[in-house]
């Protein structure tokens, strides 16, 4: 089958975007699309950068970064506890200015990036992929060798080719977000706060941007509906009432709102078949524990643009060629995925109750928790550094 492009990516985040600059550092031809003509304007996102991406895919100098240094943790029954970590450890920033940053850095000579431009069919032959656009008004038609799917939680292609059940509510997170604008810019500290106090059984978080400050709560789909409270109720309290959000935010003005899902699950599979390798949220490349997913998603994006590199070298289309993709990202970040899962339910289901409030008052375990949250520590050496500690709280 004669084609038009050798890959099709469809999603202009962070995972459609790194696979653009992968395949085009590695000759390859794709076209991306994406239905916003300003990709991530729209998308909700806490926007923290950790410096393990900024470092690994070269995305210093993003305009409107904002420098993190500590970090400050809430959890039940507990004092606020502050890390300085003496040096940055991250940014925070606006997603649509982390999307400009990516476009800018992608070598255009072998792909195309078309934005504003809707998906409306995708169909997979053995010869190949066809895809429908929609574009204004305009219909055309686009073939390819494979497709690249970063189209988020809701992946455009498994609308007309399903590759796996989609993740159920107790493995999905929801979430809504303020942001807040004051007339000076915030210190340089994000918050998180776990507790029932909080959120539905999950967990709030406070990250400053410049002179915006993004506020969320949220939790696991199952257990925000079966919660009496609502979620604007946890950030109207953590707003007005909780310190020291209650203090950096007084007189700051409510500018926007908005609700998005999270995959939440850890490790999914088949994150390949049929042609189609599915990155970022549509893998559910997500951090179970702080739903951290832009260095995640980078990552799945990288490892599915060299996948394709490879099968379009070797012309060989098969399942079983794509899976070298899964086997890729499961030994990258597979350990993060499914320990965060395991993290995510002892710190969510019952807090310190499950966990030891003096294993979790101590000055050790707090920095070693910081550290993984910000993604200088991984989550698995985080429980073998902690281990000690904590069998000592409970037996001792």
């Amino acid at each position: 089958m004669s084609v038009d492009t050798d890959v099709i990516i469809i999603g202009a985040g962070p995972a459609g975007l790194i696979a653009a600059a992968t395949l085009s550092e590695l000759g390859v031809q794709y076209t991306l699309f994406d239905r916003d003509e300003k990709p991530g304007e729209k998308k909700p996102c806490g926007g923290f950068i950790p410096n393990r991406a900024v470092k690994e895919f070269d995305v210093e100098h993003i305009r409107s970064q904002h420098e993190i240094v500590s970090l400050r943790m809430k959890f039940p029954g507990l004092d606020v506890v502050r890390v300085d970590f003496g040096d940055v450890v991250g940014v925070n920033v606006r997603r649509e200015d982390l999307a400009d940053c990516l476009i800018r850095r992608i070598d255009k000579k072998h792909g195309n990036i078309r934005l504003g431009t809707k998906i409306s069919n995708v169909k997979i032959s053995e010869s190949g992929c066809s895809v429908s656009l929609l574009y204004g008004s305009n219909l055309e038609t686009l073939t390819s060798q494979l497709i690249i799917d970063g189209s988020g939680v809701n992946p455009v292609t498994q609308r007309f080719i399903p590759l796996r059940e989609r993740p159920s509510n107790s493995h999905l997170g929801y979430a809504i977000q303020y942001h807040l604008k004051r007339d000076t810019e915030f210190q340089k500290v994000n918050d998180f706060y776990y507790g029932h106090e909080y959120s539905p059984r999950g967990y709030a978080w406070v990250f400053p941007c410049g002179k915006i400050s993004v506020v969320g709560s949220g939790g696991l789909i199952d257990r925000v509906r079966e919660n009496n409270a609502r979620i604007d109720d946890y950030l109207r309290h953590l707003i007005s009432e909780v310190e020291p959000t209650r203090t950096d935010l007084e007189g700051a003005e409510l500018i926007r709102r908005e609700a998005a899902l999270m995959p939440l699950a850890g490790i999914i599979r088949p994150s390949y078949g049929r042609r189609i390798l599915l990155a970022g949220d549509a893998a559910c490349q997500c951090s179970p524990l702080s739903g951290e997913g832009i260095f995640y998603s980078m990552v799945g994006g990288r490892e599915a643009a060299k996948t394709a590199a490879t099968c379009i070298k070797k012309n060989d289309f098969s399942d079983d060629a794509l899976s070298q993709y899964e086997k890729a990202w499961i030994d990258s970040m597979g350990s993060d995925l499914r320990w965060g899962l395991y993290l995510q339910k002892k710190f969510t289901d019952s807090g310190s109750k499950s966990i030891g409030s003096g294993f979790l008052r101590s000055r050790q375990t707090s920095r070693i928790i910081a550290e993984m949250l910000v993604g200088k520590r991984s989550v698995r050496n985080a429980i073998l550094k902690a281990a000690p500690g904590y069998l000592k709280s409970k037996f001792v």
